[in-house]
């Protein structure tokens, strides 16, 4: 008898365990299903040809205003991303300095007073403007924004809060100018050969220019170099060795 009561026992809480289990999964499933978190894009994928990609850090940057010659401001996306359910209506979220990682003067960069996670959408963005005028020659400065908790979102993952925003207003080679552009277009970099090369094209860069782009703007520029007898700050020769 005793032993028909104690497998009565076991019966019983083989059948409510699992219910409860259940029940208090559901219950944390919905919790968390109602909540909605932000965090920074940290990385992304850069491919270096078909089949070969690197990681790119793009929650930091580093931005040159030498490479913006006429530009006053200078405008520098960092993507938001959304945990959760997509919104049904634009929600307010906020970010706040930190004043230890942070050097930037009065003026410097702006972004919106008030942030905005649109509706329907999985990834944002948040602008940073820099004021290039107000950048001091040859110093560089360099801004720090966390994002912080508020009745819309919470913070995401530990670590993916911050966003770092370097510049400066010194003379230096643009990331666009690389080994490829030195062999074939524009020969070694200089700060009065990128003059040149604005003053010659109208162009800042090469950044998303097929090759046949890249070939007529550099002739273009060598034309120019050879008309107005160009040559380097210290007097020799203007080197642009595309044919």
């Amino acid at each position: 008898m005793m032993m028909r009561k104690i497998y009565i026992i076991l019966l019983l809480l083989g059948f409510a365990l699992p219910m409860c289990m259940q029940s208090c999964s559901t219950t944390e499933t919905d919790a968390f299903g109602n909540e909605r978190f932000l965090y920074f894009e940290r990385q992304v994928k850069r491919y270096v040809s078909e089949l070969s990609y690197e990681w790119e850090r793009v929650d930091t940057a580093v931005i040159s205003v030498t490479h913006y010659p006429g530009e006053e401001v200078i405008e520098h996306p960092f993507r938001v991303v959304l945990i959760g359910d997509t919104l049904q209506e634009d929600q307010e979220y906020r970010v706040t300095i930190v004043d230890t990682l942070t050097s930037v003067k009065e003026g410097m960069v702006t972004y919106p007073e008030k942030l905005y996670f649109r509706k329907g959408m999985v990834m944002d963005t948040l602008w940073m403007t820099i004021h290039a005028d107000k950048v001091e020659k040859n110093k560089e400065f360099y801004i720090t924004l966390r994002l912080i908790a508020n009745e819309n979102f919470a913070v995401g993952y530990r670590g993916y809060s911050d966003v770092k925003l370097r510049f400066n207003n010194k003379a230096s080679r643009p990331g666009w100018w690389d080994d490829r552009v030195i062999e074939v277009y524009l020969g070694p970099w200089s700060e009065k050969k990128f003059e040149t090369f604005v003053l010659a094209t109208g162009l800042t860069s090469f950044e998303g220019m097929a090759a046949g782009e890249m070939r007529l703007y550099s002739l273009r520029m060598k034309e120019y170099v050879a008309e107005n007898n160009v040559t380097e700050a210290d007097g020799s020769p203007m080197i642009i060795p595309i044919y």
